[in-house]
């Protein structure tokens, strides 16, 4: 049965009753399209919707609403006959009989004679004496019987219809004139509105019987009889009906079977459905009786396989209908037995799955075929038909078939179950896995589960440049399985990545294999907490020979002490103090505290089965114990066992720096460098090395990779003050290992007549143990190299000029010039110490001798933190300095000297430049044939400014400004001069 046919029976038990009142009862049918109100179309348009709204408030007993409208419409055409006929209706209708008549007669005026207003007229009662009671019915009642007319019957039947006395309006109908007469069937009309009003079917239907039997029934008033037997439930007046003839058309037998649906008779309806055949006239018709039948029958099955169809169209629905319960129930026969009553080629579904049912696999295969046929871009037809031809044998076929159609582009879940069917096939069939199908087959495909599938065929599983394209998106939907596969193809290129697709797999699958898997990989990249950890998660029973000594030397690298001797315990009690690993672990609980100790578990290890890490522990020991050669030579014997270790290469390059083999350190220091080229404590010590073999190309390249390093940590945080000081330290190293030549230019100017001073605290400055009012000198220096006569020394030559005041006291340094040429030599790598030979010759060829002087210069004190170098870090920095000075005159045998000691105090004003106080105090003497010396002290202040820096150069060049208070304490065999003396300084360093 359709819905549609049960939904309009549920809108009959509320809707039935106004549905019957619905007709108006005019004298003539007036309909209300234009042509019938005789309207233009625009006045329709206009009046339509105010007449649909009167008839419908008529139809709801809404008088106001409807009066208000008629009336309305009425003086809008006033003229209009139609619609004044609708007005008076209404006013009948409400019971205003008097005003219908006044509208009417006033119409007739301007359209006399017509018979629709005449007639109309006529229908109303002519206004009587007013009845009110069922005495007063009957009173008029008996006096029409006595003397009856049209009129007297009519008003007898309407007052009895308002005093709802049906029984005297139908008695009315019995004067056979009255009843045949157009007042006769206007009463009839009424009473039988009344009486569905008031819900008396029976006399509904008797009148209704009475009309059929006239044969005045209509069609129309046919329907409505139905309608008021299914609204009053008078099954067995229906039933007798339907046994005359009477509502045996198909859609009562429908509408009344859904009636009984609807009202949950189900035992009836059942008997009602069992009882009765209709013919039907259409397939949709016979669709609705057989969905009835599938529905409310005892035994749907039966009632639907019994029946016989009378459309060709509506037996796949029989057949769609009982056949899944056949198949349910193994009624296979039956079943195959209703597909046999429809054409070979329709239901083929149907019969797919009675064969499947069946186990008839010739017969699957075969309608498998067919409907891949009919549906080739059908995942589920694929299916079908690959799962048939692997249970008919023919697996290469199905294999053959998928690869053609590979990728399975559809239904999620049948696409898998192709992707499945076409691993398991390929297993089976490996040589169909030809490199084409595999470079197809390992295209990723833009599901994730579509690509941890293919990630698993035969042909990609150990195809790591296939396995990379595919799940190298890490989609957190893969499973462990996948992870799995992506970590062993990146173990050995990408090792960081390797262990994040182990945790992955761990995290998916927390078993003992993925924690080994985890601990290894994380112990490969050094992240030694990750591998500790997996190693903790897996029980000692899981745990081999081999896992206990890898996790106890996890444990060690990590450095939990704890969890080490725990494991080594446990390998102990396994008999395991035989395996040098072993050992090796058992020497690390003794270090650093107890090297003797740990010396023996090393040399045990090493007697057992040499290795690199035990030659590298006790070489360490040996170290740190001063016994150089026996780490060198343990250092030698790892890299035998590990040729390629750069750990080991930078230990024994370090330990060839500690015993004085510097080009051996430089080799080593290079290997590890290749292995290791981001090691910063490595590059530094490569810088080192080269500045000690005055290789100064390699010093500055390995100066500037430190300065690089540390630039690039400055990006990621601040530097700390340590760090500013390094990178300070290697610019200097830079500028200072590509120096050459050096320039300077140093004077003093006495500013007072005939006083004596001395600022000489400079190594190659001033004459030692002279003072002069002022004196000035200028100097050119080049570096001959390093390491020429001793390891570790420097070799310069120099060339200057310089003058003083003499004895006449004048301001400018310009009186005795000469030269000296001269060969300095600093022996001491660590030292601030300087000999030097020089040969000297006067300038002006009067004052003054040619002579070779010998001397020795040093400065103490004057290092680090207390040098006059510029300082990165804070606003200042305090300085000293002891200076000593020495020189032997060879041809006039005259030896002079000086001792100075200055405190000084830099204050930054600037980037390079500081204002700097100080004070100095001065011991200087002079022998020539007698002894002359002088003690003093002094203070002043001078403007320093560092200037010509690079990126890479710290401050190559120095000017100095100053000026000096200077008091001299005690002269020994010279003239004192004032005691009291102020001079400028002035100091260049290029």
């Amino acid at each position: 049965m359709k819905e549609n046919n049960l939904n309009r029976v549920i809108g009959w038990s509320g809707l039935l009753l106004t549905s019957l009142l619905s007709t108006s009862a005019l004298a003539d049918n007036i309909g209300t399209s234009a042509e019938e109100l005789g309207l233009s179309d625009y006045r329709h348009f206009v009046i339509y919707p105010r007449l649909d709204k009167a008839l419908k408030a008529q139809k709801n007993n809404d008088e106001a609403t409807a009066i208000r409208e008629f009336e309305y419409i009425h003086q809008q055409v006033p003229d209009n006959i139609p619609l004044t006929l609708y007005l008076a209706e209404a006013y009948r209708h409400f019971g205003h009989d008097d005003r219908a008549r006044l509208l009417l007669e006033d119409q007739l005026k301007r359209h006399p004679g017509d018979d629709r207003l005449e007639r109309s007229l006529a229908a109303i009662p002519v206004e009587v004496k007013s009845v009110t009671t069922v005495e007063e019915l009957l009173a008029q009642q008996k006096a029409c019987d006595a003397a009856p007319t049209l009129r007297c019957r009519s008003e007898v039947g309407q007052n009895a219809l308002r005093l709802a006395q049906l029984p005297v309006a139908r008695a009315q109908l019995n004067d056979a004139t009255f009843a045949a007469s157009p007042e006769g069937k206007t009463l009839r009309t009424d009473l039988l509105q009344r009486a569905i009003y008031l819900k008396q079917w029976s006399q509904a239907d008797t009148l209704y019987n009475e009309a059929r039997q006239q044969n005045t029934l209509s069609a129309a008033e046919r329907r409505q009889w139905f309608d008021v037997l299914l609204a009053a439930q008078l099954d067995d007046r229906i039933l007798a009906l339907q046994s005359q003839g009477i509502f045996t058309d198909p859609q009562s037998y429908i509408t009344y079977a859904t009636a009984l649906a609807y009202r949950g008779e189900k035992a009836r309806l059942q008997h009602y459905l069992i009882e009765n055949k209709p013919l039907f006239t259409t397939d949709a018709q016979e669709k609705s009786w057989l969905y009835l039948l599938s529905k409310y029958s005892a035994n749907p099955v039966q009632a639907l396989a019994n029946y016989t169809v009378q459309f060709a169209d509506n037996r796949q629905y029989v057949v769609g209908a009982t056949l899944p319960v056949l198949l349910k129930e193994g009624q296979y026969d039956a079943a195959q037995k209703l597909l046999a009553t429809l054409p070979a080629n329709e239901m083929l579904e149907e019969r797919y799955a009675v064969s499947v049912a069946t186990r008839n696999k010739a017969e699957a295969l075969r309608l498998a075929r067919l409907l891949y046929q009919q549906e080739p871009a059908s995942l589920t037809r694929l299916d079908q038909l690959t799962w048939q031809l692997m249970q008919n044998g023919q697996s290469r076929e199905a294999a053959d078939l998928l690869l053609q159609r590979y990728p399975f582009q559809g239904d999620a879940r049948v696409s898998q179950t192709l992707m499945a069917r076409l691993a398991s096939l390929l297993e089976s069939h490996p040589y169909l896995a030809t490199p084409a199908k595999v470079a197809i087959l390992s295209k990723p495909l833009p599901l994730a589960e579509q690509r941890q599938w293919q990630s698993q065929l035969p042909g990609i599983a150990d195809n790591c440049p296939a396995i990379v394209r595919l799940l190298g998106d890490m989609s957190p939907s893969y499973d462990a399985a996948a992870w799995n596969r992506l970590a062993k193809c990146y173990r050995d290129t990408l090792p960081g990545v390797a262990l994040y697709a182990w945790l992955q797999a761990e995290q998916r699958q927390p078993d003992a294999w993925q924690h080994r898997a985890v601990a290894y990989q994380a112990y490969q990249v050094e992240d030694y907490v990750t591998a500790l950890t997996a190693w903790q998660k897996i029980s000692l029973h899981d745990m081999s020979n081999e896992d206990l000594l890898a996790a106890a030397n996890t444990a060690q690298a990590a450095g939990n002490g704890a969890a080490r001797d725990r494991w080594l315990q446990q390998a102990e009690q396994r008999g395991l103090g035989n395996n040098a690993l072993y050992w090796w672990l058992h020497a690390q609980r003794y270090i650093p505290g107890q090297p003797e100790l740990a010396l023996n578990d090393l040399t045990r290890s090493i007697n057992i089965a040499p290795s690199a890490n035990a030659y590298v522990a006790r070489a360490t020991i040996y170290r740190q114990r001063h016994n150089i050669p026996a780490a060198v030579s343990d250092l030698r014997a790892a890299l035998e066992l590990e040729p390629n270790n750069s750990n080991t290469q930078a230990a024994l390059g370090y330990a060839l720096w500690d015993s004085g083999d510097i080009a051996q350190s430089r080799e080593m220091l290079e290997q590890a460098h290749k292995g290791l080229p981001d090691d910063p404590a490595l590059i530094r010590q490569l810088a080192y090395v080269n500045q000690r073999l005055d290789d100064m190309p390699a010093t500055q390249h390995y100066a500037r990779l430190v300065i690089d390093d540390i630039d690039n940590q400055a990006l990621i945080t601040p530097l700390t003050p340590e760090q500013n000081q390094q990178r300070f330290n290697f610019r200097r190293l830079h500028e200072e290992v590509g120096r050459r030549w050096s320039f300077s230019f140093d004077s003093s100017i006495g500013l007072r007549s005939g006083a004596m001073s001395t600022a000489n605290n400079n190594v190659g400055g001033a004459a030692p143990g002279k003072s002069y009012r002022s004196y000035g000198q200028l100097e050119a220096e080049y570096r001959l190299g390093r390491n020429m006569l001793l390891e570790g020394d420097l070799l310069s030559v120099y060339s200057r000029v310089f003058a003083d005041t003499g004895e006449n006291g004048v301001m400018m340094p310009v009186k005795n010039p000469m030269s000296g040429t001269g060969l300095r030599w600093k022996p001491l790598r660590d030292q601030i110490f300087f000999l030097a030979v020089e040969q000297q010759l006067p300038l002006n060829g009067q004052n003054g001798a040619s002579d070779t002087m010998l001397r020795a210069s040093a400065s103490f004190f004057n290092g680090g933190k207390y040098s006059d170098e510029w300082h990165p870090n804070g606003s200042g920095w305090f300085a000293q300095n002891l200076y000593l000075d020495a020189a032997q005159y060879i041809r006039q045998d005259i030896q002079a000297w000086t001792a100075d000691y200055r405190v000084s105090w830099h204050q930054k004003v600037a980037n390079g430049q500081t204002i700097e106080p100080y004070a100095h105090v001065q011991d200087n003497g002079y022998r020539d044939k007698g002894t002359q010396g002088a003690q003093l002290g002094g203070v002043g202040v001078r403007w320093n400014i560092w200037t010509g820096e690079t990126h890479y150069d710290a401050w190559p060049h120095k000017v100095s400004l100053g000026v000096e208070y200077q008091h001299t304490f005690k002269a020994i065999n010279q003239r004192n001069g004032e005691r009291n003396n102020a001079f400028l300084t002035i100091g260049v360093h290029w």
